[in-house]
């Protein structure tokens, strides 16, 4: 067998394996029906979220609660931000765990966890959010 031969052989194989440690890594861009059904199960995600500089960018853990539209028009997410990168933290303004409103254009993904919450956090208004203009979801706690 010729370098050629074999390094046709190996393609496919390293192909595989790349696709097989990939796998696990593929992550949802923030769509409405990922944020709907995380609402609805209340589920806790992974975002990743351009923040404002310094500190705000990065990897998020949220407790997503209220989903709907601000009163300039963009989708928002109301959610209870348990850790991760945060432009107020950062600054010492608010420090987390604290309430957050991501607008969607922003969150680069998302990704369920296997984490669940049953109860809402301090503060949280069963009637909606009054930065929103229009809600689509808002969670429902027993």
């Amino acid at each position: 067998m010729n370098i050629n031969q074999t390094n046709h052989i190996q393609l496919p194989r390293l192909k595989m394996k790349l696709y097989k440690n990939l796998k696990g890594l593929i992550l949802e861009i923030a769509s409405s029906s990922t944020i709907v059904d995380a609402i609805k199960k209340r589920r806790r995600v992974i975002i990743y979220y351009e923040g404002d500089e310094p500190g705000g960018n990065g990897l998020r853990i949220i407790e997503p609660v209220c989903y709907g539209y601000s009163k300039t028009g963009n989708p928002v997410l109301r959610a209870w931000d348990l850790e991760g990168a945060s432009h107020r933290a950062y600054l010492g303004q608010k420090p987390l765990p604290s309430w957050r409103l991501f607008r969607l254009d922003r969150i680069q993904f998302i990704r369920p966890t296997t984490e669940f919450f049953d109860s809402p956090q301090p503060n949280y208004n069963p009637l909606g959010d009054r930065s929103m203009s229009r809600i689509i979801i808002n969670a429902k706690f027993e």
